[in-house]
Parts: C-alpha cells; sequence; structure tokens
C-alpha cells in the first residue's frame, strides 16, 4: 500500500529563495542543537542545523512520538490549476525571545513576492507553543497558504496508529462510512485533512502502540468565512483574505513516516477514490489567501505530547488540555423562564384526533404549522418522536400547578400515556407508535424499514415507568400503564440471546428479528433498571447488567460506541454514547458497583467531544435573511451529529442532568462545567420573548443546522418533538434528581 502511494508522489519542488534575517543572530559558530525547553514528563526540544545551512526543529519526545521538521518554513503557492508548488526552507535567523526562540524564515514562491515567517517557539508543561507571523511583501496574482507540519521519526503509515479528531475518527475506520471524513478511503489513501470548523474542538492527534503520543491544536481558532465558500458545492479553488479558518490532519509521506499538522487558510483535498456523491458531505476545495503587499497571518499553535496513556486515556487528556485552553464561555440563561415557555410550546403541539392524543411527528418552525404529509401524523416513541418523555415531563411540569394552564397539561399528558397504552401492542411490538389520523400502527422512518427498533421502544417505555413511579408517589395509580411496562419487559427478556446482546430492530406485530446486529444492546440497560426498581424482580437487573457486560467487553472497552441513531445504523456517534452512559449511570446508582462508574465515565468523555467548545461566526457577507442560524448567536455547545457529516444540532441539552449526576458521583468539576453548557448554551437557537429570531414564537427551535459548508444557511428547519423534549429533560430530569445540584448547574455559579 506505501510503495504504491510512493510511486504515485511527485517530488516537492525545491523553489524557495531563504534570505537572513538580520535581527538578533546567533554567534556564527553556532551548535549543531540549541535546547528551547524540556518537556513535563520527559522529551525535549531542539533547533537543529547550523547558520550555514539553517534551523529545523527537533521534538526528542519519550518512546515514538519523537518527531522532526527539517525545514519549518512551508507553502503551498498557487498560481492556476496546473501551477501549484510546494515551498519549503529552513530558519535562517534564530534568537532568544523571553521563554522561547524567535525563528526567521523566508520563501519567494513567485516573482516580486516575498513571504516572511516569524514563528516563536516555547515550551510549556507537555505542550510545545508556536505563535507564527507570515508577513506578505510584493503583489502578484495567485495565492497561498502556509503549514506547520511535523513527521514521526519513526517509519509509520495510519493503520500503525490511533488516530482522534473529535466528532471523526477515535482509532481506526471501522465503524466509519465510506464518505466519512476519516472512512476507509481516505485511510487508505493515507491522508485527512480537514477544515477546523469541522472540528467541535480543533485538535487532532496520534496514539502510538507504546503509549505515547502527540496532538496538535490551534489555540485561537477564529473560522471566519464567506458566502461564496461557504455555498461552494463543486469544490472549486478559492481565493480570498477573509478566509480565517485552518485544517488540521495529517499525511503519509514518500518516505513512509506520519506527517502531521496545520495549515492556513485550511485546504481539503479528498483522495480521488471517493465518489461524486460522497464528496457533497465533505466541504473540499482548496482555499488560499492572496499575494497581497502587507497582509499578514497570524495563528497559534499548541503541539501536546503524552506518554503512558491507553487511547481512551490520551484523548480525554487531549481533548480536556484543548477545552481548558480555549475555556469556552458560558451563555447564561434563566432557566425558570426557559422551562416554561418550553414546556408551553410543546403543550400547544399536542392533538387529539379520534379520540388518540399524541405529539405529531413533525411541524415547520417558522410557522408552526403542520407538515402536509400522512407520515407527520405520527405519534412516535422514543428517539426523535419521544411522546411519552414528553408527556412525562409534561405531568412533572403541571404538577402542582392548579391553574388552567397546568390542569390542561396534566390532562393532556395523561392522554397521551393512556392512548400509547391503548393503541401500542407490546407483546410483541406492534409499531413505534401510530397515526393520529388513521390509528394504524407507525414507525420513525417507513420510508428506510418496517420495523420496530430496540431503542425507540426503550427510550419511551422507561420514561413510561418513570411516569408511574411519580404518580404512585403522590397518591395516584395507573396499574394499566405498569402493566403495559411489564409486558414489554417479560417480552424483552425473551428476546435477550445467551451473550447478553438484543436484536436492533424486529418485524411489526411478529417479533421476527428484522436486523441482528448488537450493537445498540446498551439500550436495554436504563429501562431493565427501572423496571426491576419498581417491580422488584431482580432479573431486570439481571438482564440490564449482562447487556451492560456485553455492551462494554464488545464495543465501549474500545470507545467503539456504535448504533444510536436509526437512521444511521452502525457508525459512530454521540447519541450512542450518551444513551450508554444513562445506562452506565442507571446500574450504579442501582447497585453502588464502582465499575459501572467507570464505564459512565467512559461513555461521557466520548460523547463530550462531540459538543463545540468554540465559537464560528457566520459568513461575513451572508444575507442575514437567508441564515437559519442567527448571526451573533454563540455555537458553543451544539453537537455534531454523526461522523459522516459536518452538521449539529442541540442533542445533547438532554444530557446536562446526566453530567451533573456523574459529577456527583465523582466530584470532578469538569463534568460540572460540561453540564452547565449543556444546560445553558444549547438555548442560542431557542425563541425567547424579545428574541423570536424568524420562528413561531417563543419555545420554538428548528432540528438542526450546518456549520461548515453552507454554514448557518442549510439545516432541517422542521421541528420534531425530541427538540422541545430534550431541552425540558435537561432541565426537570436534573430537578428531579436534586434540586440544590439543579440550583448550581442553572445558576451557572459553583
Amino acid at each position: 500500500m506505501g510503495k504504491t502511494r510512493m510511486q504515485l508522489r511527485r517530488a516537492l519542488p525545491v523553489a524557495a529563495i531563504v534570505l537572513c534575517a538580520a535581527a538578533g543572530p546567533v554567534p556564527s559558530r553556532a551548535p549543531e542543537e540549541i535546547l528551547v525547553g524540556q518537556l513535563d514528563r520527559g522529551g525535549r526540544v531542539l533547533l537543529v542545523g547550523s547558520d550555514a545551512e539553517g534551523w529545523g526543529i527537533r521534538v526528542e519526545a519519550p518512546g515514538i512520538a519523537s518527531v522532526t521538521q527539517r525545514e519549518p518554513v512551508r507553502a503551498k503557492a498557487y498560481r492556476s490549476e496546473t501551477d501549484v508548488t510546494d515551498l519549503t526552507a529552513r530558519y535562517r535567523s534564530i534568537r532568544r525571545s523571553g521563554d522561547g526562540y524567535l525563528c526567521v524564515g523566508e520563501l519567494s514562491p513567485v516573482d516580486g513576492v516575498v513571504l516572511r515567517f516569524e514563528d516563536t517557539w516555547s515550551v510549556a508543561g507537555t505542550a510545545l507553543n508556536l505563535s507564527r507571523t507570515v508577513r506578505v511583501a510584493g503583489a502578484s496574482h495567485g495565492g497561498f497558504f502556509s503549514a506547520v507540519t511535523f513527521a514521526t521519526d519513526a517509519p509509520l503509515l495510519f493503520p500503525d496508529v490511533d488516530h482522534f479528531a473529535p466528532g471523526m475518527i477515535y482509532g481506526g475506520p471501522q465503524y466509519l462510512t465510506d464518505n466519512a471524513p476519516a472512512g476507509m478511503p481516505s485511510f487508505r489513501a493515507g491522508t485527512f485533512q480537514v477544515r477546523e470548523d469541522g472540528f467541535p474542538l480543533p485538535v487532532y492527534g496520534l496514539h502510538f502502540k507504546d503509549g505515547t503520543s502527540v496532538a496538535v491544536l490551534d489555540r485561537r481558532p477564529d473560522g471566519g468565512t464567506t458566502a461564496a465558500d461557504s455555498r461552494d458545492v463543486r469544490g472549486i479553488t478559492m481565493i480570498d483574505e477573509r478566509f480565517r479558518f485552518g485544517a488540521l490532519g495529517a499525511h503519509e509521506t514518500a518516505d513512509q513516516r506520519i506527517e502531521l499538522g496545520y495549515w492556513f487558510p485550511g485546504s481539503m483535498e479528498p483522495p480521488p477514490l471517493l465518489s461524486a456523491a460522497s464528496l457533497r458531505n465533505q466541504p473540499s476545495g482548496r482555499r488560499f489567501h492572496p499575494f497581497r503587499d502587507g497582509l499578514t497571518q497570524h495563528y497559534e499553535l499548541a503541539f501536546r505530547f503524552g506518554r503512558d496513556e491507553s487511547f481512551h486515556d490520551f484523548y480525554r487528556n487531549s481533548w480536556r488540555w484543548g477545552w481548558n485552553t480555549l475555556s469556552p464561555e458560558l451563555q447564561h440563561y434563566d432557566m425558570a423562564m426557559m422551562q416554561r415557555i418550553l414546556a408551553d410550546q410543546l403543550t400547544s403541539t399536542i392533538r387529539t384526533v379520534g379520540g388518540r392524543t399524541g405529539l405529531p411527528f413533525w411541524y415547520y418552525s417558522t410557522t408552526g404549522e403542520l407538515g402536509d404529509q400522512l407520515w407527520f401524523m405520527n405519534a412516535i416513541m422514543g428517539f426523535v418522536g419521544k411522546n411519552i418523555e414528553g408527556a412525562a415531563l409534561l405531568l412533572q411540569e403541571a404538577e402542582g400547578d392548579n391553574s388552567p394552564r397546568g390542569r390542561r397539561q396534566r390532562q393532556l399528558a395523561l392522554n397521551i400515556l393512556d392512548t400509547f397504552v391503548r393503541e401500542v401492542k407490546v407483546s410483541p411490538p406492534s409499531g413505534e407508535g401510530f397515526n393520529l389520523d388513521t390509528g394504524e400502527p407507525a414507525v420513525t422512518r417507513a420510508d428506510l424499514f418496517l420495523a420496530v427498533h430496540l431503542r425507540a421502544l426503550t427510550d419511551d417505555m422507561r420514561w413510561a415507568v418513570k411516569a408511574y413511579q411519580r404518580e404512585l408517589a403522590h397518591g395516584r395509580a395507573h396499574p394499566n400503564w405498569l402493566l403495559w411496562c411489564r409486558q414489554f419487559g417479560e417480552w424483552l427478556l425473551g428476546q435477550q440471546r445467551p451473550d447478553g446482546s438484543f436484536p436492533r430492530s424486529w418485524q411489526l406485530g411478529t417479533g421476527q428479528v428484522f436486523n441482528e446486529s448488537s450493537t445498540s444492546s446498551y439500550n436495554a440497560m436504563a429501562f431493565l433498571v427501572t423496571l426491576k426498581q419498581v417491580t422488584g424482580q431482580e432479573r431486570f437487573l439481571t438482564a440490564a447488567e449482562r447487556a451492560g457486560e456485553y455492551s462494554w467487553m464488545t464495543y465501549h472497552s474500545h470507545d467503539a460506541f456504535v448504533g444510536g441513531t436509526l437512521d444511521n445504523p452502525n457508525i459512530l456517534d454521540k447519541e450512542a454514547a450518551t444513551l450508554s452512559l444513562e445506562g452506565y449511570l442507571a446500574l450504579y446508582e442501582d447497585t453502588h458497583d464502582p465499575r459501572w462508574l467507570r464505564r459512565a465515565r467512559v461513555a461521557a468523555d466520548f460523547a463530550e467531544t462531540w459538543i463545540y467548545a468554540w465559537n464560528l461566526p457566520m459568513p461575513v457577507d451572508e444575507d442575514d435573511a437567508v441564515l437559519r442560524w442567527k448571526r451573533g448567536a454563540n455555537t458553543i455547545g451544539v453537537s455534531k451529529i454523526n461522523s459522516t457529516g459536518f452538521s449539529v444540532d442541540q442533542w445533547m441539552a438532554g444530557d446536562a442532568d446526566e453530567y451533573a449526576r456523574l459529577y456527583d458521583h465523582t466530584k470532578d468539576p469538569h463534568y460540572l462545567t460540561i453540564a452547565r453548557i449543556l444546560m445553558h448554551n444549547t438555548k442560542s437557537m431557542v425563541a425567547i420573548p424579545g428574541r423570536i429570531y424568524d420562528l413561531h414564537g417563543p419555545g420554538w427551535q428548528q432540528e438542526g443546522w450546518s456549520m461548515v459548508r453552507q454554514r448557518g444557511v442549510a439545516g432541517q428547519i422542521g421541528w420534531l418533538p425530541w427538540v422541545t423534549v430534550n431541552h425540558l429533560t435537561g432541565i426537570l430530569a436534573l430537578e428531579e434528581y436534586s434540586m440544590d445540584l439543579y440550583r448550581q448547574v442553572a445558576d451557572g455559579r459553583n
């Protein structure tokens, strides 16, 4: 594989002209190595070379993590589609500057133009920091991007290392689609280079087999772009000095080493193996800054060198290092106000037809009108339908509220639960819900598959049990609810395999397995624990533990959180991790067995790496009227949807309570910070009084947005029940768990 690529690669042209900088040169008889600094936990950073030959930089890190760049002055010059040149040079001047070294070098990409590089390298803790300024002298047609890269000293190919790019790759491409940025075609081609606006946090790293690692972070990301770049669907070349985004990634080199680094502005050149359909998911296209006299680039990077870490510890620590460096700002909201308008908005969407009550599947978020397709009147359990979870939350909201508002919310919630108990058979399941107009059984995506899914059923059946518990605690018994949940639980026990796993889905009404995949077995854990608590039957807990043990040993112990979403089966996604987190927490809180808490932390660590920790501005010249993510709304807190594309949503608003509970059990303050971000920052695009945007009214929000291609323009403008339900779950579930802890999160103060 490597030999084939080596034959295809053309040699880099030697087209650089390097000039000496006058300020502060080292003595003419300079040593061959100059120490920049010592890294914590071992290792040192050296400037290597001489005055006569110029200087490179080398990191002597423990184990395999040593990297070198002999020619750190690097750029790509573009003059036409057939005239693109790589330029490299060594530093020609170095001098001590504060705690580090200022290193200067130059390139002459075209006649009459000089690029002057001023790089300040310094060491702090386990990180090597770079502050770079590139100044353009002279002008010409065409453009350039600059680069900072390091190559491993050891010969390595992509399969020899574990890769980490948040929301994109966790190890290798096993659970990724071919058209994912880190999918098999890219992996086989030995290339991964993605614009940083596609990164929830701009960090990328390699973990080596000896437990050492290296990761690169943009310490001051900007992400600014233009409407033309945002709307480019053909991957055309563009030159514009307003591009403020870089790219992160790695490539295999011709001598079979891995070179990782950063490119500014951020170009993406996916491998030629990708089809045109696949390219639609990737923001391809080369981006350059112009050769304009006086133009200046500036960016700040950090390279973290780790040792004695498992892969999980490596990416958790690298993520937290990046998170703490960027220090995401909390956008505080009045949660009492938010809770009320969200509950009122959810109530307004409930419909009753022919004695059947439920939350229809799809509304226009801008007008509040129902969609005009028959299946938009489906009332669905779990996943994105969340009818019973919504009803259970409205029962909690209405508790103690004897006003007409509270009485109406309570009655509608009771009607939803009673309708589902009456209309949906569960042993075996007749569907994931029903059509409000016809009463016919319905599923989430009949256009994709006529099947009932473990996730859709267990999501909402757990909330039916919780609603039963809450009502009973207030002296109100609903034996028909419990019987319904227990019937499903008994049927589900019969579906568990000897190894503890469950099928992914079944045929409607027959109980015949439709999809045998076991990747979503974790979905059963929380429901079975809750059913054990209300029935006292230990066999439900035993089944939950068996499912948890299977999920951990088969997938989660090597960070494979797969198959959470019904429409993207068996790929890495955040929902697989958040559902696993809920299941492991349920097991821990019932058994107090510390293994479940350790596993909950692993799931939580994975899930949080999908949360945007930095604010992406909307295109500077985009028409405000067409922006779906409004200018000025902060993007911190949105989360990447899956590992294939670059769309985001606010799904993890519903996990604020889980991170708060995890903080309560571990006392790790980072989890409290995540809980606050998920409770508050996820409300950036919820319409509130005085800030309706162009939505129907207070409490409304559309389902999702794009943050790379068609940034802030494209997205699902529809509203589905999960949008509001998840916001309410993060609030009300935490209130139910602990009012003191809720106040700590809602107030946003320690």
